[in-house]
């Protein structure tokens, strides 16, 4: 009998010892890999991870794809002309609905903006002081009204519309009045021809 009790002891030992082995690598919860197509692997900064309630990570699309130039942005309806001499050029679209160009120009980084849908996109989340510069531009039959704001901090957003397009151009820099008027009334004529 108690040859008995010990190879039952045994056994039992055994078991726990495999069963921990078995726990331990993962066996029992082990989840198949997120499937990515090839459009969110094909450039780096295309996916970022996020935790999910602590069981793990995610892959999740980046909303920001980078495109070649201002032509990629006919596509989602947007006609949009660079400054001459602008530097540093980088084009994305957002959410398949905002086209973002970043340059340089004269030394200070802009982001100009556009959408033929999106509601609000300029991406500034600052307070902006009460006094604004508001000026016409009249092309033909058509007029409208450019707004430039300044934030707290002392960057600008400019602001107007062509048609079903908005337009936003931003600096976090502290450009002084001139400057940026030069500027958006400049790119207020290169995007005149849209719809």
């Amino acid at each position: 009998m108690n040859g008995i009790k010990r190879l039952l002891g045994r056994r039992g030992i055994l078991l726990a010892i495999a069963l921990t082995a078995l726990l331990a690598a993962g066996c029992g919860s082990k989840k198949e890999p997120v499937k990515t197509s090839e459009a969110e692997t094909s450039a780096p900064a295309e996916t970022e991870t996020t935790a999910e309630s602590g069981a793990g990570t995610t892959e999740q699309p980046n909303p920001m794809v980078e495109v070649k130039d201002v032509l990629a942005f006919e596509a989602i309806g947007v006609h949009m002309v660079m400054p001459e001499g602008a530097e540093d050029t980088s084009f994305f679209i957002i959410n398949q609905e905002v086209a973002d160009a970043q340059f340089t120009l004269d030394g200070v980084a802009y982001t100009y903006r556009a959408s033929d849908t999106a509601e609000d996109f300029a991406g500034i989340f600052e307070r902006f002081k009460d006094e604004a510069i508001a000026q016409n531009y009249d092309y033909g039959d058509t007029s409208l009204e450019v707004l430039i704001k300044t934030t707290d901090s002392g960057g600008r957003l400019a602001a107007w519309e062509w048609g079903s397009t908005k337009y936003t151009l931003y600096t976090a820099a502290q450009v002084d009045d001139d400057t940026i008027t030069d500027l958006t009334m400049n790119l207020v004529e290169l995007s005149q021809y849209e719809k």
